[in-house]
């Protein structure tokens, strides 16, 4: 006779999460912006996080707004370690703990072939498309590991990625190879923190 299997929780309700890049021009609806305020309509606090400050207040209005959830801005820079450890701290101390952590920064990056890119260019865009994601996540991993594992996990991470990461077939390098890696980063991360109770997935929009 096995053992009866827990079925996860699926409700957001009381949860915590930080989404990366979450402020959108004026009205827009990007991905980060669309997840801040989904996540909220489900009940879950959300650290909306940009490196525009007016633009993250502007996601936390339309949460706001309708009423459903809370939500705070935290003007910061993904690529600074102080900053990521700074936007851990302030979820954890506004709200408590931190149970989702939704990296969505990124960029196209520097366009061109192997022979056309600029190095200097390609160097950037691989610290902000992939690095910034291991930035997130050394400070997140952390606090989820505090959460109670009664239901069968204590977190989720969710790295954005691309078809262009599966497929390629893009003009330009730097975006389907930082992609790419961000699918195979995914695979790894959710390797080693699985046993911590700690998911890891890559989401691929086309």
């Amino acid at each position: 006779m096995t053992d009866e299997l827990i079925r996860p929780d699926r409700s957001l309700a009381g949860k915590v999460a930080i989404i990366t890049g979450a402020g959108a021009l004026g009205d827009g609806i990007g991905n980060a912006r669309a997840a801040a305020i989904l996540m909220a309509e489900d009940g879950c606090s959300v650290v909306c996080v940009d490196r525009d400050e007016e633009l993250a207040k502007r996601t936390v209005e339309m949460i706001l707004a309708e009423g459903k959830g809370k939500a705070i801005p935290v003007q910061a820079d993904v690529t600074s370690l102080a900053d990521c450890e700074r936007i851990v701290k302030t979820a954890v101390d506004t709200y408590g703990r931190l149970d989702i952590l939704f990296n969505c920064v990124g960029v196209g990056g520097a366009a061109g072939t192997a022979v056309e890119v600029d190095m200097a260019d390609w160097a950037k865009g691989l610290e902000i498309n992939i690095s910034t994601m291991v930035n997130m996540s050394k400070f997140a991993i952390p606090e989820m590991v505090k959460n109670d594992a009664g239901r069968g996990y204590r977190g989720s991470i969710i790295n954005m990625g691309s078809v262009a990461g599966i497929k390629g077939g893009t003009p330009h390098l730097l975006y389907p190879t930082t992609k790419g890696a961000v699918v195979n980063m995914t695979r790894a991360m959710a390797h080693h923190h699985a046993p911590d109770g700690i998911r890891v997935n890559c989401v691929c929009p086309g």
